[in-house]
């Protein structure tokens, strides 16, 4: 019987295929990091979200607080954590197997001892490590899109809960108006002025007001509260929360279509993506063409006589036809899908960017023309009611009226930027953008 430690011998035949794999490892807070430079998402770790929740919270704030706070952010995070390490695992040597059989007979104690591994696995190596760097590749990608979508739907959250605090407060405004009016009326019927339609009438309105503010205050409780549900706040948080007045101000110019026709480049994310999936459909068929014929196996073995043996699966019954097929025909789908991505990149950046200049144009219409004459009229309709030239119904009317374009300029101007959060995201290439 030879000496355990000779055995040791045959395990310095696996060295150099242990050499091959390297150290396929994942760093995961440097891609992270990396991940979050693409997706353009803020990079400051340290969040104070209580002092952030002293005063009004800005969009830049929330997606702070989001990144920071956030359980479905930590979730995301976790999962591409594991695909990411999933994938690199795919580029390393399966471990060896080693065997061990003990047996005392008559004529005394027989030891045999076995290592096997994968011939095909060790030949196949740089196949299987590009695949990998192709399989990691594309999920840094989703994991940059994913991210993207996140703050995308956070800055989203932010400018619909705080043009529904907005549109509330000028609802409430109206109301008020129509209350005025009612009353009023009322008045004036029992003094026998006002018939019983044109009280009907104005209490009709003040019924329309109230019906509407109600609707209004529910609309900003619902976005109020998803916001809330995208920051990650729990009770004492949410209590906290304050929202800024009023939108920002528009933009003293929209960005220009240069600009944007500019970054249909590699390094969109989407463009990445497909890329990464054709490369690892090129390698994995490659691959598919030498595994589909046979498997291979070495096996060492060590008892009173040293040898090895060779084990192969003869294609017989299955020629692997069919697996070099399969793998042929999703290379052709890699390849057309990304061919199909940068037509897509470049059609969905004109819609997003046509989308995106109509709200501008639309919000700054509403800015400098509709909400300025609606305010030369009012101001022309007080000095005829000072003037004794029409009565205190028609001021009042004229009240809501002035109040209904601004809510809708604040309608324009919510729509703008929501469009300008598409569009950012857009720019940067999310996959999968549905309009």
């Amino acid at each position: 019987m030879l000496k355990p430690m000779n055995f040791l011998r045959y395990v310095l035949v696996l060295s150099p295929a242990a050499m091959l794999t390297g150290c396929t490892t994942i760093d995961w807070p440097a891609e992270r990091a990396q991940a979050m430079t693409v997706a353009a998402a803020p990079t400051d770790e340290t969040v104070d979200i209580v002092e952030l929740l002293k005063t009004p919270l800005s969009r830049e704030g929330a997606l702070r607080i989001a990144l920071a706070q956030s359980p479905e952010m930590r979730r995301l995070l976790a999962l591409h954590e594991s695909e990411l390490n999933s994938a690199a695992m795919t580029g390393r040597l399966a471990n060896p197997s080693f065997s061990y059989e003990r047996l005392r007979s008559t004529e005394g104690l027989d030891i045999e001892r076995w290592l096997s591994f994968g011939v095909l696995d060790v030949l196949t190596l740089p196949q299987r490590r590009r695949i990998a760097a192709a399989d990691v590749e594309a999920g840094r990608a989703r994991l940059a899109a994913d991210i993207v979508n996140r703050l995308t739907t956070v800055r989203r959250g932010w400018v619909e809960a705080v043009a529904a605090g907005e549109k509330r407060r000028y609802a409430e405004r109206v109301l008020a108006s129509a209350e005025a009016s009612a009353e009023l009326a009322v008045r004036m019927e029992a003094a026998g002025n006002f018939n019983i339609l044109e009280r009907a009438r104005q209490q009709s309105y003040q019924a329309d007001a109230r019906s509407r503010l109600t609707l209004a205050r529910q609309h900003e409780l619902e976005s109020r509260e998803s916001l809330v549900r995208l920051l990650g706040l729990d009770g004492d948080q949410a209590r906290l929360l304050t929202l800024p007045a009023r939108l920002p101000d528009l933009p003293t110019a929209p960005i220009s279509a240069p600009d944007v026709s500019s970054t249909i480049t590699a390094t969109r994310i989407d463009l990445r993506l497909a890329n990464a999936n054709w490369r690892s459909a090129a390698a994995a068929y490659g691959l598919t063409n030498v595994t589909s014929l046979t498997e291979a196996s070495l096996s060492l073995r060590e008892q009173e006589t040293r040898g090895f043996e060779v084990e192969l699966s003869l294609p017989v019954f299955d020629v692997g036809d069919l697996q070099r097929g399969a793998a042929r025909a999703q290379l052709r789908a890699a390849a057309a899908e990304l061919e199909q991505t940068a037509l897509v990149a470049s059609s969905d950046l004109r819609v997003g960017y046509a989308a995106y200049r109509s709200t501008y144009e639309d919000a700054v219409h509403h800015r400098d023309v509709l909400v300025p004459l609606r305010k030369a009229m009012s101001e022309e309709t007080l000095l005829r009611y000072n003037g004794m030239l029409i009565g205190v119904f028609e001021l009042l009317s004229d009240a809501r009226e002035q109040v209904d374009t601004v809510i809708a300029a604040i309608e324009s101007s919510e729509r703008f930027w929501l469009a300008e959060a598409d569009l950012q995201a857009s720019l940067l290439g999310r996959p999968g953008v549905e309009r």
